[in-house]
């Protein structure tokens, strides 16, 4: 059976703030979602697995990268 890419995110990045003063909360996270897995996020307090999941839940814009739902941009 091809395993076929659900979601797909590259060199993901996340930034709050403004011009002059910037939090870099996400930095170039890469992963690929294949139908039929099972995922788990784990992190401590403060890593940015809420910030990453509204990004895959489509809640929220990455400042850089691609992400890829069922092959469409």
């Amino acid at each position: 059976m091809k395993k076929v890419p659900i979601i797909s995110l590259n060199n993901i990045t996340k930034d709050f703030g403004s011009k002059e003063l910037v939090i870099k909360v996400l930095h170039g996270i890469s992963l690929t979602i294949y139908q039929g897995e099972f995922v788990a996020i784990v992190g401590p307090s403060g890593s940015g697995k809420s910030t990453l999941l509204n990004i895959i839940g489509l809640l929220d814009v990455a400042t850089e990268g691609t992400y890829f739902l069922h092959d469409k941009d």
